[in-house]
């Protein structure tokens, strides 16, 4: 299930990109283009943020030497996790601010990466 979530965080950052190289150059005038280049910012970050910790869960994913995790693994889950959390949020707000094709991939983000989330939350059970 983690490397499924992988893969859907990267198909996910082809837009996403894609919508930051767009508003990269035209944010300057424009308001909602200022939205946009912020909310595909912070949806980088959220994306470099998942990315970093399903890799760190795959690195780290081994038989239990304990029932516990080392305190620097859950640490580094648990700030990614919330540098996810908080793009995707910062994305969605700017999301509702922006106008055009960049509100309906802004606002289509947040479900994308439930989805991921989602997966990433099954790839805990049975371990």
């Amino acid at each position: 299930m983690l490397m499924l979530s992988a893969l859907i965080t990267l198909v996910v950052a082809v837009p996403v990109l894609a919508g930051f190289i767009s508003t990269r150059k035209q944010h300057a005038g424009n308001r909602q283009l200022f939205a946009a280049f912020v909310g595909f910012s912070a949806a980088i970050v959220a994306l470099s943020a998942i990315l970093a910790a399903i890799t760190a869960s795959i690195i780290w994913m081994r038989p239990p030497l304990s029932p516990y995790d080392h305190p620097v693994v859950t640490g580094f889950g648990f700030i990614f996790s919330w540098i996810g959390l908080l793009s995707t949020g910062i994305a969605f707000i700017a999301g509702l601010f922006s106008k055009g094709i960049h509100r309906v991939a802004l606002v289509l983000f947040v479900p994308a990466m439930s989805i991921i989330w989602l997966l990433a939350a099954f790839a805990n059970f049975g371990a």
